[in-house]
């Protein structure tokens, strides 16, 4: 997704000269020149950038009142002016950067690549709100959801007695059904979940997690050793001692599975 860039300057030949060096940059989409506050305001407000590069002196309005007249979460902002004396005020409301007129094609791009950085942390903190605000909400319905969270990090939440917890799947040793309920054993502890074994082998990625019996689901890491018995059975023996039965039904796709 590419970057919304605002140019905010009261110079036309900085707004050319801006976009212009823009045009070098193809995740960058410009969406708009304003040369005044107000129109900036009202650009701002009307396109949401992702970044603006805002004049520090112009008539009317100077860049840190545009600022003061928008709600938060403001824009990425670089400043850019012809005097220093703005540089400590720019930097209290936590710009990116403060080019002075005139800069290089490399000081720009340095700035540029700084405004990037800070783009793409917030939008990663933004999917992790978002995650977290999905998976309350589905936990308070009284289910238990599967949530893919940036990289490679999976986890189960899963509400019991009124609290919600985050199990993270490489903890999970094995599931257990019990009557009504599975119990997911975690480490020295289990939590008590009322869930069918169908609807938590769904929920689990056939990844890491394979079922052995209709009253198990075993996490590929836990597995120690896998046991052959007299009787041409399996038995798995997992890493924390637990001895495990495997049924026949489904004791060939788990040496599949394992590569046994």
């Amino acid at each position: 997704m590419k970057i919304k860039c605002l140019v905010i300057d009261d110079e036309e030949t900085a707004r050319r000269g801006l976009a212009v060096l823009l045009e070098d940059y193809e995740e960058v989409d410009l969406i708009g020149r304003c040369a005044n506050g107000v129109e900036a305001i009202d650009q701002i407000r009307a396109l949401k950038p992702d970044l603006i590069f805002l004049d520090v002196q112009m008539p009317g309005i100077n860049g840190f009142e545009v600022l003061a007249s928008l709600p938060k979460p403001w824009p990425q902002v670089v400043f850019i002016t012809a005097h220093d004396q703005f540089a400590l005020k720019a930097f209290e409301v936590n710009a990116v950067d403060y080019l002075l007129k005139p800069f290089s094609d490399e000081r720009f791009d340095q700035a540029l690549h700084r405004a990037k950085a800070k783009i793409k942390a917030q939008e990663l903190e933004n999917r992790a709100v978002k995650n977290l605000i999905d998976q309350t909400k589905a936990s308070l319905k009284g289910t238990s959801s599967l949530v893919q969270n940036d990289g490679d990090q999976q986890r189960l939440v899963i509400k019991v007695d009124g609290s919600i917890h985050l199990l993270e799947l490489a903890d999970i040793r094995y599931v257990e059904a019990f009557d009504y309920y599975v119990k997911i054993h975690v480490a020295a502890r289990f939590f008590l979940l009322r869930e069918t074994m169908k609807k938590m082998e769904e929920r689990l990625p056939d990844s890491g997690f394979t079922r052995i019996h209709k009253s198990y689901i075993v996490n590929h890491a836990s597995v120690k050793a896998l046991h052959k018995q007299e009787n041409n059975e399996y038995e798995i023996e997992l890493v924390d001692g637990a001895q495990l039965k495997v049924s026949r039904n489904f004791k060939a796709h788990l040496l599949e599975r394992l590569g046994a």
